[in-house]
């Protein structure tokens, strides 16, 4: 709130030197308060809404900013308040601050009358100064679609999914993954393995081989394979 009336601030007292300079005219000093949003949105390509901040008319808007413009009461004409050359533009953060202040003591002693009531932001109402429309929400794609499309541009995926189901129904059958279900045999066995459901591989039970000694050797016992 405070971040906007401060803007508002700034904006007016330029609009009002603005004015003066660019019409050099003597016999127009200034705007006149029924102009006011129109000079506002010429020069500032936005509207000028002052029920955005909580009033009914113009002159309620400008009496919130008394510090820095006001009505003639002669004329009707809105002016300002400070000087057209200033030497540092950290006047306006100090006149919001000393407002905000002033607001927090009123309510404190119990004027609620002083708070702000600026309304909430909205997509109808980004043309109105002081405030900024929401940004796009972003629509995203739903997972699965994701996840397919990222599968399909693979050009050489590390585990393909229809080798995979192939895979796993040859291990659930009882074949090796890999090998032809029709000679699928141990590494090493002449003899054909028979795969059991559930069992890993076994090799078959060789029998004990005697030992035939060999000049220079040292004497090993015999070794048997048992599965």
């Amino acid at each position: 709130e405070d971040w906007t009336m401060m803007s508002l601030r700034f904006e007016l007292h330029l609009l009002c030197h603005s004015f003066r300079k660019d019409v050099d005219d003597p016999d127009r000093i200034g705007i006149h308060a029924e102009h006011l949003a129109f000079y506002y949105n010429k020069y500032y390509k936005k509207t000028l809404n002052h029920k955005f901040y909580g009033v009914e008319t113009i002159g309620e808007l400008l009496d919130l900013l008394r510090d820095t413009v006001y009505i003639n009461k002669k004329t009707q004409v809105v002016e300002a308040q400070l000087p057209e050359d200033l030497e540092s533009s950290g006047i306006f953060i100090m006149l919001t601050e000393e407002a905000r202040r002033d607001r927090v003591a009123k309510v404190d002693l119990g004027d609620e009358s002083a708070r702000l009531r600026l309304s909430q932001p909205n997509v109808a109402g980004a043309g109105i100064a002081g405030v900024v429309p929401p940004a796009p929400s972003v629509v995203r794609p739903p997972l699965a679609l994701t996840l397919n499309a990222s599968l399909s541009g693979m050009a050489n995926p590390a585990r393909p999914l229809a080798s995979t189901a192939v895979n796993l129904a040859a291990m659930l059958a009882g074949a090796r993954p890999g090998y032809p279900a029709a000679a699928a045999t141990a590494p090493g066995v002449a003899s054909a393995w028979t795969p059991t459901p559930g069992a890993g591989y076994r090799p078959p039970v060789r029998p004990a081989q005697p030992w035939t000694p060999t000049p220079g050797s040292a004497w090993r016992p015999q070794i048997a394979w048992r599965g």
